[in-house]
């Protein structure tokens, strides 16, 4: 009886295995060689805001790639370059982009006085131009897996919190400031010109910057969490070394310092490259609260001093707050720069 019974169950499952199913043959070759579905194309929400008042009713940008624009109310628009103007005060409007395998948001854009920004960042894509979203009212976290480049990138006077993504590659200029990002300093390449990143949270090492022959300013300054510290015990946000900057030609202002907040408690932890100098085109150089040494400060200050009379703007030199007072030695060089014309701001006499 067991045998009977295993033997039928046997047989209906070789029959249902061998029976045609949904077009499917034995060995499913009809599948196969049927084709694949065509997707349904995509829609991805760029931004929503409000209109804003007459006088300020233009919208501007160039999309990248084969793509399709929803303005507003539904219709669309397959031109790369769209620029709105005419707008209707307080009407809400939202712009989303739609294609199948390829969709982006690039360069130049001319977006201003906006109200109610809502902005995604799934529709921006690479540009070797510019992206600039500069005071726009930008509050969403950047998409951590980002990897675009850009010629230039200006997120500046927003209020975008989270990491800056590590994938993104930033060309020739880089305009972050005054934002809430956390995380590691932005990547700088040996192409960059403009690094502005002050005014936000980032945390650890400074760039050695040391032979990049292009760059033209690194501020990193001012980092900030938005908390309350105890200036006995502060919080350290950058760290690293200051490099040698005579072989950064180009460079002509240079900011690592710790910057207004440190009445709350911010400093910086940097210390000085043993063959640290200048070049004759420094025009503005802080290091305030940096917890440097007198040895440091006598250092910078004697580097600076054998340099004068061939500097191209003589301008300031900020060493103030948080950093060693010099010797005799470096007071000299001090007077040395102040005769060049220059400003020189000096660490409290303890």
């Amino acid at each position: 009886m067991e045998t009977e019974q295993l033997t039928s169950v046997g047989g209906l499952m070789q029959e249902s295995m061998m029976s045609p199913m949904h077009g499917f043959d034995a060995l499913g070759s009809d599948s196969i060689e049927e084709p694949l579905p065509t997707p349904d194309p995509f829609r991805i929400p760029l931004l929503t805001f409000t209109a804003p008042a007459s006088g300020n009713d233009t919208v501007s940008w160039n999309a990248g790639g084969n793509v399709v624009v929803h303005w507003g109310d539904g219709t669309s628009d397959s031109n790369k370059s769209h620029t709105y103007t005419g707008l209707t005060p307080g009407e809400q409007i939202t712009i989303s982009l739609e294609n199948t395998y390829n969709f982006g948001w690039t360069a130049n854009s001319d977006l201003k006085d906006l109200e109610n920004l809502t902005f995604w960042w799934d529709g921006v894509a690479n540009t070797s131009v510019t992206l600039n979203l500069k005071n726009v009212g930008i509050s969403r976290r950047m998409t951590p897996t980002m990897d675009n480049s850009y010629g230039t990138l200006n997120l500046e006077g927003n209020s975008i919190e989270g990491d800056f993504p590590s994938g993104i590659t930033i060309l020739t200029n880089c305009f972050i400031k005054d934002n809430n990002l956390t995380g590691s300093l932005p990547a700088i390449g040996t192409s960059v010109k403009k690094y502005q990143v002050q005014g936000n949270a980032f945390r650890g090492e400074i760039h050695d910057i040391s032979g990049n022959t292009v760059i033209e300013s690194y501020l990193a300054y001012g980092q900030d969490d938005g908390n309350t510290y105890s200036r006995v015990n502060p919080e350290i946000m950058l760290t690293g070394t200051i490099p040698d900057l005579s072989t950064c030609p180009s460079l002509t202002f240079y900011h690592v310092g710790a910057g207004e907040p440190w009445n709350r408690g911010f400093k910086n932890n940097l210390s000085l490259a043993s063959d640290f100098d200048v070049g004759v085109n420094m025009e503005r150089f802080y290091a305030s609260n940096c917890q440097l040494s007198t040895e440091e400060v006598d250092k910078m200050l004697n580097k600076f001093a054998a340099k004068a009379g061939t500097f191209t703007t003589p301008n300031i030199i900020e060493l103030s707050g948080s950093n060693g007072y010099p010797t005799s030695a470096g007071l000299a060089d001090a007077q040395t720069l102040i005769a060049d014309g220059w400003t020189v701001n000096l660490p409290a006499l303890d």
